[in-house]
């Protein structure tokens, strides 16, 4: 889903966005609200490792893409600050199961306009949110980013906004590590923190956005993450991208990211820097968005991963075809794009 709701918002403002929702409370300042969606869809083809005793994973599957429900809170405590909480479950709804939902983003947090937007809790990262969400727009594959939302983030996280000043807002977010149940003597089993700092501006139809998730290696100590992790093939993620709106139906946009360093034991295949372009058009019933990529991996080889799409919007239903070619190279493996076709519908 394209994320024009992240130019020039808060933090929060942008984990709450939905395409539709329903008061099922409001009274006394608090307004309560229920939002989800049911996703399935088709998929074929991709990549195949054809060496002996490899699983099939390239045929045709129905699957189940993503389907959630959640609830958002909101109560004015004064004519400029209100507080805020959001619950969000993810289940499995393509056939009678018996697994558990998934919690996904779940915060709560204070909103100002002239202060700004503190959060606590479980949510995407702000270097997401600010840096590499501009290239979040498939319903299936095709979005790649040194981080999608997950790194030092969705759990143990505070996080602030900045209110926005001409344009110019700026955003910072701390994840606690904890040190507790590891034996005590055996490593450094103390606590730690991984940071994340961006900052984003916004001027007529431009959108300029520059960020650094430190995602921190504690794989050597007690330290752990709880939620998302780090990035497995280094720390330092430093990324910029942007968007401009070339028409009112139209927009471009670019996106830059790399390692700053990579851990001695990431794979050879592992991302080292990526550098994307993409564009979106609204045709009036829908959207067609497709990216191009260029990346680079720890073990010097680069590939070309490209992705396109359309849906058809009939409000709250929507309908959706894709493909994504991830351009793998390797021996034994049959590289063929990966085919999406799906429904979805919000609530």
């Amino acid at each position: 889903m394209f994320k024009k709701s992240l130019i020039a918002t808060s933090l929060v403002g942008v984990m709450a966005a939905s395409a539709q929702a329903a008061t099922v409370y409001d009274q006394d300042g608090t307004k309560v609200d229920v939002y989800g969606r049911l996703n399935y869809m088709v998929t074929s083809g991709g990549p195949q490792d054809l060496s002996p005793d490899s699983r099939k994973v390239s045929g045709s599957q129905f699957r189940n893409n993503g389907s959630r429900f959640g609830f958002r809170a909101n109560h004015a405590l004064n004519s400029d600050l209100s507080a805020f909480a959001n619950m969000e479950f993810r289940f499995r709804a393509d056939a009678v199961n018996s697994d558990p939902m998934t919690i996904r983003n779940s915060f709560l947090g204070l909103r100002s306009q002239q202060l700004g937007t503190g959060t606590v809790g479980n949510f995407d990262s702000v270097y997401f949110q600010t840096v590499s969400s501009l290239f979040d727009v498939y319903e299936n594959a095709g979005f790649l980013s040194l981080d999608t939302g997950s790194i030092g983030s969705r759990g143990d996280s505070l996080a602030y906004s900045s209110p926005v000043f001409s344009g110019l807002q700026a955003h910072a977010q701390v994840k606690h590590l904890s040190g507790n149940n590891t034996a005590i003597g055996a490593r450094d089993n103390s606590s730690a923190t991984s940071v994340a700092a961006a900052i984003s501006y916004t001027w007529n139809d431009l959108y300029l956005a520059a960020g650094y998730n430190q995602s921190k290696d504690v794989s050597e100590r007690g330290a752990s993450y709880d939620g998302g992790a780090n990035n497995a093939a280094g720390e330092d993620i430093w990324g910029v991208s942007a968007q401009y709106k070339f028409l009112p139906n139209f927009s471009a946009r670019i996106k830059y990211e790399e390692l700053g360093s990579v851990n001695a034991q990431a794979a050879d295949t592992a991302v080292k820097e990526i550098f994307g372009l993409g564009a979106t058009f609204n045709y009036g019933q829908g959207n067609l968005y497709a990216d191009v990529y260029d990346v680079s991996y720890v073990g010097d080889s680069s590939s070309n991963p490209w992705a396109v799409g359309i849906d058809y919007r009939f409000s709250p239903v929507r309908v959706y075809a894709e493909m994504f070619d991830q351009d793998v190279n390797g021996e034994n493996i049959d590289d063929n794009p990966l085919y999406t076709v799906g429904i979805r519908y919000d609530f």
